[in-house]
């Protein structure tokens, strides 16, 4: 059981009523996860959904030969995979903590009821479904419609327009073997393609990006702020 009060930081649960809130509260569990830890696996039945509080996480999934690759990276206020909890499924992707992470751990039968008994909890529900949906299409058009260049550029500009709304200088948010991973790519691979996007006025040095011109790196790739930008919603301050 946890305090109710941090469930009202989520934006899943956000406009929930208090005695909704203290319901799911009754029934959730904190995790302290360690940086290397799996909060479950690939092909694992989804009971549970997963919310994190702190820290970070990347969900994997694993090809034939055994390799794995990053499917997304989630961030503090991030639920995790609700369509695999409502629908009685099991995960198509694996959890792995890659910073020491707080993680809520909730009973998806607490939440199916709380959809059974109508009210605002299952719009809410299927706004955060349409949100997740929605990201996964922008991946599938960004590999389907773009070169390896553009891929990172639209990626580059879709930082830009999340950390300061255009800003032409921003800061990558995690190492280059990370980046690698979730832009499907090697790290030497990346390194090449951010050289190459020299040409287009990008440069680069250690996490900082200098953008030289916003219009031109736009042009480059098709990157159209209303379709391709984020609609990532932070938790409550």
């Amino acid at each position: 059981m946890i305090a109710s009060n941090l469930l009202e930081q989520i934006p899943l649960f956000s406009d929930m009523t208090r005695q909704e809130l203290e319901q799911v509260a009754r029934h959730t569990e904190e995790l302290t996860c360690n940086k290397g830890s799996y909060l479950f696996h690939e092909g694992d039945k989804a009971d549970h959904l997963y919310v994190l509080l702190s820290g970070l996480v990347q969900m994997t999934a694993k090809g034939p030969e055994g390799q794995h690759t990053v499917i997304e990276i989630l961030y503090p206020g991030d639920s995790f995979i609700l369509a695999a909890v409502i629908t009685h499924k099991r995960f198509l992707m694996s959890a792995e903590v890659v910073k020491n992470s707080r993680v809520l751990k909730i009973p998806g039968e607490e939440l199916i009821e709380l959809i059974r008994h109508g009210g605002d909890f299952g719009l809410t529900m299927m706004a955060t479904l349409s949100t997740q949906f929605r990201s996964m299409v922008r991946q599938v058009k960004n590999q389907r419609l773009r070169t390896t260049a553009q891929r990172v550029a639209a990626f580059l500009l879709d930082l830009a327009y999340d950390q300061g709304r255009g800003e032409n200088c921003i800061t990558l948010p995690h190492s280059k073997k990370m980046l690698a991973a979730l832009l499907g790519m090697s790290q030497e691979g990346l390194s090449r393609t951010f050289t190459a996007l020299r040409e287009q006025g990008v440069v680069i040095d250690h996490k900082q990006v200098q953008i030289e011109s916003m219009i031109k790196l736009r042009r480059f790739c098709g990157f159209s702020n209303k379709l391709d930008a984020s609609d990532r919603v932070s938790p409550k301050d």
